[in-house]
């Protein structure tokens, strides 16, 4: 709920600034809209409590003209009437079912493997099901224009018709979506253990919500049964609700997941509480007014399908539809795009329920009115912004877990580029839609932005004077990466004597991982002079000591022989980009050294290095020869003899 969190903060922080401005015109305008709201529920609870007490005697006399009705000759005849309807929609369907069943069959007896092929085989099931029911009741009210019903007669059986629809509907899209008994069939992230509960609780539920709608105005036009009427909505809404209310304390008390997974972490406010809230929000916004009660109630459904939006859009791209991850960045765009929509439908929704034209609302002088257009103009551009951040966000970080860590000891290439921009253009894309944000909500709130604009520009000249050292590595930072000089994971030497492995880059400095452990930060503008020790290819230079009297071209043959092994060798041909040579270099008292080279990838020229002086070393002992031990050996003559005298 992070994005919810954001999006109220910039609501709340927008409506502080623009409150100064409309609360002295909306005073009066709040002061009537909180009488005439107590009003009507007062006149609402009169009402209620009016039907309580007028509905048995309602009922009893209901119940007496039905069975005279029933008794009497019109009676038999219209319920002889409804039961051939009955039969004809029943044979139509039947008929339908003949030629249904088998793609029906071949449905269920399809393998499922992921949640995307459920949700194929679901909305086929569900076409094939609701085809097959509209078939009948289109069947019945088409053969009922044919009969002459008694007064009144009619319009009860089709609105009998349309609530055996709803209930018809209403179990065969639980069925469908919570897939009860057929967990490879399921269409949301439920566990199977809840999943028969949920869909019973569920069904009842509608049904008792369409028996409220329908049946109590079947009494208000057919009886004129208004009192027992509103007492059967009534009874029917607070059912519904016990049984919601009961149903999210017992199915939603604690996370569902698979047995022997890991402890989840637990949200601020618990889902069933949040849920039971909502639910006896609409039924206390029901009581208090209709009108009231539907947006209240579409407010709710936005509130309940953001709460399980990310459950289900992941759920969708997990690799074995259970426990597996979701894979790449669509799953999180898509996420981002579904609750804007959800948003936009409710707002939708919520104009129509309260039967109110957009150009109206637009036109309207309202202060409270402005204030709410000006704060959903901010919930979309905080919608937007969001999902704008989402889509970088998840393709910077798909990429990134893509490329993996970087090896020092190979040669960088494109994917170490990009492990360096990438962080950089991910907190770059956050600080300016933040701004971009902010200041597009200033707009919307009518603040004109203008005065900011140009105070922001002093203060930044301002600031730029004041921490030139801090503009002054942050452009030579922007230098540096434009000109590629050097990149995350690479060895480098800076004009300071700092030197070390590029471990991570900010705006500001970089921070160096030294050979020896620690860890130095070093602004860009202090780097000076650098120097890249991991860019295409090293030579490597050494020496060899040997005694005086050996022969150099002998020696010279046998380093280019080892250097043409070490270059058909398996492991460290590829290595080497030119083979080992050598030559004599100088000559010193009792000692030739002779310089060996030979050019590798950076950072590989150590191992190699190693290899050739075990196989000189092993060249050496078979001619019989070793290094020279820097010893000179000086002969003495001894002294003449002296002759005679």
């Amino acid at each position: 709920m992070t994005w919810l969190m954001r999006s109220l903060c910039v609501g709340a922080l927008s409506l502080a600034a623009s409150a100064p401005a409309f609360a002295a015109a909306g005073e009066h305008s709040l002061a009537a809209l909180s009488m005439g709201a107590l009003a009507e529920t007062k006149a609402r609870i009169e009402t209620l409590a009016g039907n309580f007490a007028q509905a048995p005697g309602e009922l009893r006399q209901l119940t007496e003209q039905t069975r005279k009705s029933m008794m009497s000759g019109t009676g038999v005849r219209g319920f002889t009437y409804l039961l051939i309807l009955l039969l004809v929609g029943a044979a139509a369907e039947w008929l339908y079912w003949t030629y249904a069943y088998s793609p029906l069959r071949a449905i269920h007896a399809t393998p499922v493997e992921t949640p995307l092929q459920a949700l194929r085989l679901g909305l086929r099931h569900l076409l094939l099901r609701v085809s097959g029911m509209l078939l009948f009741t289109f069947a019945a009210i088409g053969v009922s224009a044919a009969f002459s019903w008694p007064a009144g007669m009619h319009e009860l059986v089709i609105a009998l018709t349309l609530l055996l629809l709803s209930l018809r509907l209403s179990w065969v899209a639980v069925a469908i979506i919570v897939a009860p008994g057929r967990p490879q069939f399921k269409l949301v992230p439920v566990d199977p253990r809840r999943a028969r509960w949920l869909a019973a609780t569920v069904v009842v539920a509608l049904s008792l919500l369409a028996f409220g709608q329908f049946v109590p105005a079947i009494l208000e036009r057919a009886a004129e049964a208004r009192h027992a009427a509103g007492l059967l909505r009534f009874a029917a809404y607070a059912a519904a609700t016990l049984i919601l209310l009961v149903g999210a304390f017992t199915l939603f008390s604690r996370p569902s997941g698979p047995s022997g997974a890991a402890q989840m972490r637990l949200p601020i406010i618990p889902r069933s509480f949040l849920l039971a809230l909502l639910v006896a929000a609409v039924f206390v916004a029901w009581v208090m007014s209709e009108r009231v009660a539907a947006v209240t109630l579409i407010v709710a459904i936005v509130i309940a399908l953001q709460l399980g939006l990310r459950d289900m859009v992941y759920f969708y791209w997990r690799g074995d539809g259970e426990s597996g991850e979701a894979q790449g960045a669509l799953p999180a765009i898509v996420l981002s795009l579904a609750r804007f929509v959800v948003v936009l439908v409710g707002i939708g929704a919520a104009a129509l329920a309260l039967d109110t034209p957009l150009t109206a609302l637009a036109e309207s002088v309202s202060p409270w009115v402005r204030i709410g257009l000006r704060l959903l103009g901010v919930a979309v551009l905080a919608l937007l912004a969001h999902g704008v951040w989402i889509a970088v966000r998840s393709v910077v970080d798909h990429r990134l877990a893509g490329i993996g860590p970087v090896d020092p000891h190979h040669t960088p290439d494109a994917s170490s580029r990009l492990l360096t921009l990438l962080p950089l253009l991910r907190v770059t894309t956050a600080v300016v839609l933040m701004v971009m944000l902010v200041l597009s909500s200033l707009w919307a709130l009518g603040i004109e932005i203008t005065p900011l604009l140009a105070g922001a520009g002093v203060l930044g000249i301002a600031l730029g004077f004041g921490a030139q050292a801090l503009v002054r590595d942050v452009i030579a930072g922007i230098f540096f990466l434009a000109e590629d000089a050097f990149r995350v994971g690479e060895y480098v030497e800076s004009g300071t004597n700092t030197k070390g492995t590029v471990e991570r880059i900010t705006l500001r400095s970089v921070a160096l991982r030294h050979h020896n452990g620690p860890l130095h930060f070093v602004p860009y503008g202090s780097l000076g002079t650098v120097r890249n020790q991991s860019r295409d290819w090293v030579i490597d230079k050494f020496n060899l000591p040997l005694p005086i009297e050996v022969d150099s071209e002998t020696i010279r043959k046998m380093i280019k022989k080892i250097g043409e092994d070490m270059k058909n060798d398996p492991e460290l041909g590829g290595l080497l980009l030119e083979p080992l040579k050598g030559k004599l270099y100088r000559v010193d008292p009792s000692v030739k050294i002779f310089r060996c080279k030979f050019r590798s990838p950076p950072g590989k020229q150590f191992d190699l290095r190693a290899s050739a002086l075990k196989r000189i070393e092993a060249a050496l002992k078979k001619l019989g020869l070793g290094f020279a031990d820097g010893r000179q050996t000086v002969l003495m003559h001894p002294p003449a003899a002296t002759p005679p005298a």
